[in-house]
């Protein structure tokens, strides 16, 4: 059954190995980023009006995507390989 969710990030110069996160902190996280995106100045007005807009909706399918994970077993989400990175995406 699919738990937790782990990041990692490879490159030449750095190597990001984030912990394991459980699936419901992941919803939190998305929360957190999205409340925060009004207090950044880099983004755009058009894309903060975009992410408010739609901030339940994005809610919602993650919400369905972590029910539909939950019976599966361990497996690799995403895996992209570049000429200097590589990311890796984890549901275990």
């Amino acid at each position: 059954m699919a738990k937790k969710i782990k990041i990692r990030i490879q490159s030449e110069k750095t190597h990001i190995n984030l912990p394991k996160i459980r699936l419901k902190t992941l919803i939190t996280l998305v929360r957190f980023g999205m409340w925060t995106t009004r207090f950044n100045d880099a983004v755009d007005p058009e894309t903060r009006a975009a992410i408010k807009a739609n901030r339940k909706e994005v809610i919602k399918i993650l919400k369905v995507v972590i029910k539909e994970l939950r019976p599966l077993p361990p497996f690799t989400l995403v895996e992209v390989q570049s000429k200097d990175a590589n990311v890796l995406i984890d549901i275990l």
